[in-house]
Order: structure tokens, then sequence, then C-alpha cells
């Protein structure tokens, strides 16, 4: 018993420490909006360009947005800052037709977005 090493006398553990040499990386939701735009060119003036750019497409944007889009995203890779869009896909469906867009699934389920109600969550599954 005179040769075991009891929990209680070992040597005490080193501290831990947290080490924040850079700070967190900055991401902009760009909605493609006049504020969102102007948010991010006023950044990248600043020099405080964010690390990392996304939009949500909710798959039912005018014609005029999408190509609005294509012109900021060429305007991004010119200053090279990262810009991706992201899309909600669905794997299953509970209702037949499936549908893949905000606009799909108000018809699909006969429904109105809750944004008509005074709610705010009509996109929030489609932007996930």
């Amino acid at each position: 018993m005179a040769n075991q090493t009891s929990i209680f006398t070992a040597q005490p553990r080193p501290a831990d420490y947290i080490l924040a040499a850079s700070p967190p990386p900055v991401v902009l939701a760009y909605g493609i909006g006049v504020d969102s735009t102007a948010l991010l060119i006023e950044l990248h003036d600043r020099g405080e360009t964010p690390d990392l750019v996304l939009t949500a497409d909710p798959g039912a944007e005018k014609p005029a947005t999408y190509q609005y889009q294509k012109i900021m995203a060429a305007w991004m890779a010119a200053r090279g800052i990262p810009y991706e869009v992201v899309r909600y896909v669905p794997q299953r469906f509970k209702h037949w037709p499936p549908y893949y867009s905000i606009l799909s699934n108000v018809l699909t389920n006969a429904t109105l977005p809750s944004i008509s109600l005074g709610r705010h969550s009509c996109s929030l599954g489609l932007a996930a």
C-alpha cells in the first residue's frame, strides 16, 4: 500500500489557459437589400471587410434581385470577399408535391406566410 500514489498527494495539474490570439470571424448576413448593401460597402471602405458574407436564398426572389445579386457577387469577388449563398433543401416531404421555396410552400399548403399575420418566421426553415 505504501507504493500506491494517492490522488490527494499527486502533483497539481497545470492551469488551463484560453488564448485569444485573434478576434472571432466576422460574418455578414447579406439580404441583398439597401441596408445590407450599404453596410457591406461601408465596412469595406473602413478596412473592416467581413471574413464571410452569406445570403439565404428563399428561392422566390424577383428576377431583378437575382440580377443584382450577381452584380454584388462580382463586386465582392473583385475585392477578395468570400461570398456564399445558402438555400434550404428539404430531404423528407410531409406534403405533396414537395416544395423548395416559400412560394411553393404557400401554394402546396394553401396558407399565407406568417408575415401577413403579423409574425416574422415564414423563412426560418428555408434559410437554415
